[in-house]
């Protein structure tokens, strides 16, 4: 882990990147119910099986939230943070391809991976970056966009 203290700049830099890619967490979370109307019709769904979808991406991220806790402990925030960006992006693009349910809840299980890193770290890179008494304030900042 780097105990370098970042300057204010990229202090801010990164609670802003770090709130966006917030918001983005968030929104993709909550991108299925207001879809489930066309996906039980375009996929012939049953209200069981739409109902998996969600239990599904948080059984996953729950599962694997302290592995890239533990990850982001040990090493570089960035990377763990940057890795489940990226997975969460790309099985966010498998669920739009998705082209039966087995597909579509894979995928959204796999976002829940990329989600886990990313929360499961963030608040600790903010940590490294601003005093304790700011803490506070850039917490209530990150959290503005759930």
């Amino acid at each position: 882990m780097n105990t370098a203290t970042p300057s204010p700049r990229a202090a801010t830099r990164a609670l802003i990147v770090l709130t966006s890619i917030n918001l983005l967490n968030y929104l993709d979370r909550y991108l299925v119910p207001p879809l489930a109307p066309d996906l039980k019709g375009a996929m012939t769904l049953s209200d069981a099986q739409l109902g998996w979808l969600w239990p599904a991406f948080m059984l996953v991220y729950m599962l694997t939230a302290p592995v890239f806790g533990a990850w982001g402990d040990r090493g570089s925030r960035r990377r763990p943070i940057a890795l489940g960006v990226l997975i969460w992006s790309l099985a966010t693009v498998l669920s739009g391809l998705a082209r039966d349910y087995g597909q579509l809840l894979g995928a959204r299980a796999l976002v829940g991976v990329g989600e886990a890193a990313y929360v499961a770290i963030a608040p600790a890179l903010l940590a490294d970056c601003f005093p304790l008494s700011a803490r506070g304030r850039v917490f209530s900042v990150l959290n503005m966009a759930i």
